[in-house]
């Protein structure tokens, strides 16, 4: 019995010793491992935590993303604005936490948009597993007339509620169904596709009648690279929870 007993006693000790080493080691954790590890709300309440992710954020920034999204992040045509609070993907606007918008953007920022650079047996539908895909169709390339382009163009004209040629519009019901799929049924835009909202005043390439005919007509496929394979994960934590804090003007 004494045997037993002292052995339980040296199992409790060893354990209550690990416990201790397991403690000490995560209170030395550095900055990053404590950001993978936090919640977006732990991290803004944490001032050494907040500054390691501004800090790593725009160094990122300046170093990988400005040159395509501008250094405010603001973007410029056919490059999204970051900041703005107006989602491709992911982020629909509803969220009750900050955890979810930061994890959309995390998937965007590893995976890129319309990532085909990688090996045939990861590719599904055309790109990489888990990049962000969708098209936007050339409409004239696929045998739209002359008529249905420009119909098409005053129907998003007034969607986005400028003034429009009201026949031209009436003749586009027609044909508008086939913009359901990514922009909605109510072309408020649909975030699962990357379909922006056709009802607002945002644009990616622009709102002026002769780019909104070249995009119905031609298509847009823009790319944004994958970070995945560039930059370590606390650095792509670190830019989601800071792009989250700016669209929220934090």
């Amino acid at each position: 019995m004494r045997s037993i007993i002292m052995r339980l006693f040296a199992a409790a000790s060893g354990l209550a010793l690990l416990i201790s080493y397991s403690g000490a080691a995560q209170s030395q954790d550095s900055p990053a491992d404590r950001v993978l590890n936090a919640s977006p709300y732990a991290i803004a309440a944490d001032e050494e935590l907040s500054g390691f992710v501004r800090v790593t954020a725009e160094a990122a920034i300046g170093e990988h993303c400005a040159s395509c999204h501008s250094a405010d992040l603001t973007g410029k045509p056919g490059v999204p604005n970051l900041v703005d609070y107006d989602w491709l993907w992911g982020i629909t606007g509803e969220e009750f936490n900050d955890v979810n918008p930061v994890m959309a953007i995390q998937q965007t920022l590893l995976y890129g948009v319309r990532n085909r650079d990688c090996p045939e047996d990861q590719m599904s539908y055309g790109a990489c597993s888990d990049t962000r895909y969708s098209e936007m169709p050339g409409y004239g390339v696929l045998g739209f007339s002359e008529e249905q382009l420009n119909d098409l163009t005053e129907w998003v004209v007034d969607m986005s509620g400028g003034e429009a040629d009201a026949a031209a519009v009436e003749r586009a019901q027609a044909t508008v169904t086939i913009c359901a799929e990514c922009h909605g049924g109510d072309s408020y835009g649909y975030v699962p596709y990357g379909g922006p909202s056709l009802r607002d005043d945002i644009w990616l390439y622009g709102g002026d009648r002769d780019t909104i005919y070249d995009v119905i007509a031609n298509g847009r496929l823009g790319e944004c690279p994958p970070w995945g394979n560039t930059l370590d994960a606390a650095t792509i934590k670190a830019l989601a929870v800071y792009i989250w804090n700016t669209s929220l003007g934090l």
